[in-house]
């Protein structure tokens, strides 16, 4: 194969690799929105956590049963499957249970951008734990963001109370529990894989899910038919197909490049919550999305 056609092919594989994350970006980004529905249809925590588990994790195991028809993906997961299993109960259960918790108490625009400021603790934790020293101007990026959040909590104050703090608190430890799992799991990815190791922590963290489920107590026959179908939606379209497509981006992108393409996350979470939801968009917002935006995006550029 001659140069011009691996450079035909690295063009098409990168095209390919922003429609991936752009469609990933968006359907997770919708996610708070179809979660703040829900809330409105009766549910909880756990009955929000459980439909979508319940409704993603017989995918997950179909697909890792594929995965696992080759002698060499099995000895992969013989060999770090515990691992992918530990991270991702650590990045899919706790990030989510807190998130979710976090939206009976915020607004869904105040919480992507809340969950949006994990770049700013991978860079912390980095930092701190594995000496990775942050370059210049890394720090002033990071407190421009919080500026920008700083904005919409103080205006939802005076709209949702005094509970958005507790709701802030919840999704800042949601970010902060999903940072620590992109820093583990990117060793783990490299061993086995990144479809290997969804399934196998999306899995896994689905299984815990359901066990909380029947500790709980809870029971799908007492959730009304529209709570059902929208804990559907949220687990195939805002959970299952998203992961998979975030996935396959990550195999044909850098990971400058592949956060950089979640910045559409924020607005897309404004737009849909601003038209299903009724929620307000003030000139606060826009010039706290504006500046979370651009502090992620000059930590990506510094990372």
């Amino acid at each position: 194969m001659n140069d011009a056609s691996l450079s035909t092919q690295d063009s098409s594989d990168y095209r390919t690799g922003i429609i991936y994350a752009l469609i990933g970006t968006v359907l997770f980004s919708i996610k708070p929105v179809l979660i703040k529905l829900a809330y409105t249809m009766g549910g909880d925590a756990t009955a929000i956590m459980s439909l979508r588990a319940a409704s993603s994790l017989p995918i997950y195991f179909l697909i890792l049963l594929w995965l696992c028809r080759n002698a060499s993906e099995r000895s992969k997961v013989r060999q770090f499957g515990w691992q992918a299993a530990l991270v991702g109960v650590l990045g899919y259960y706790f990030a989510a249970l807190l998130d979710i918790m976090a939206l009976e108490f915020i607004s869904a625009q105040l919480e992507r951008l809340l969950i949006f400021l994990f770049p700013s603790f991978v860079v912390i934790i980095s930092w701190v734990f594995m000496k990775e020293a942050p370059r210049k101007g890394t720090f002033l990026s990071i407190a421009i963001g919080y500026v920008g959040v700083a904005m919409i909590v103080l205006h939802d104050f005076s709209s949702f109370g005094s509970q958005v703090w507790l709701g802030s608190v919840m999704a800042i430890a949601a970010a902060l529990a999903f940072a620590v799992y992109l820093v583990l799991s990117k060793k783990v990815i490299g061993q086995m894989g990144s479809q290997l190791f969804t399934s196998i922590g999306m899995g896994s963290a689905g299984l815990v899910i359901m066990a909380q489920y029947q500790v709980k107590g809870a029971q799908f026959s007492d959730m009304s038919n529209e709570l059902i179908a929208l804990g559907v939606v949220l687990g195939f379209f805002c959970t299952v197909l998203p992961s998979y497509f975030v996935a396959a981006a990550m195999a044909r992108l850098t990971p400058s490049v592949l956060s950089l393409t979640s910045n559409i996350g924020p607005a897309v979470t404004a737009l849909f919550a601003i038209t299903l939801l009724d929620e307000a968009f003030t000139i606060w917002h826009g010039l706290g999305m504006i500046l979370v935006v651009y502090a992620v995006v000059r930590i990506n550029k510094k990372s």
